[in-house]
């Protein structure tokens, strides 16, 4: 499953994710405190797992340089705690390919 990036999450994360979609955990979004955000935001997590070893680099390397901190720090936080992607960045609907429903 997946969802699409939007207009703005194109621009933000356009370079890792080309095509606009964005693998996902599961079905819903779920509010979250994240760093710097002030008040709960709505996320989804990311399925880093099912990511080409490219994407899982451009997700490391954006998030390493805007943070300022090392790339191995950012994968093991992903590890721990997963990796969110702001409701706003997307097109709010989470997708199944159609074979599962046939």
């Amino acid at each position: 499953m997946w969802v699409c990036l939007n207009e703005e999450g194109l621009r933000v994360w356009g370079d890792v994710f080309p095509d606009g979609k964005v693998p996902v955990c599961s079905m819903s979004f779920q509010d979250a405190s994240l760093e710097g955000a002030g008040d709960s935001e709505r996320v989804i997590l990311v399925n880093f797992a099912a990511l080409s070893e490219a994407r899982k680099d451009g997700v490391l390397t954006k998030l390493s340089g805007r943070f300022g901190v090392s790339r191995d720090d950012i994968a093991l936080a992903i590890k721990r705690v997963g990796l969110p992607l702001r409701k706003r960045y997307t097109t709010g609907v989470v997708a199944e390919e159609l074979r599962f429903f046939i």
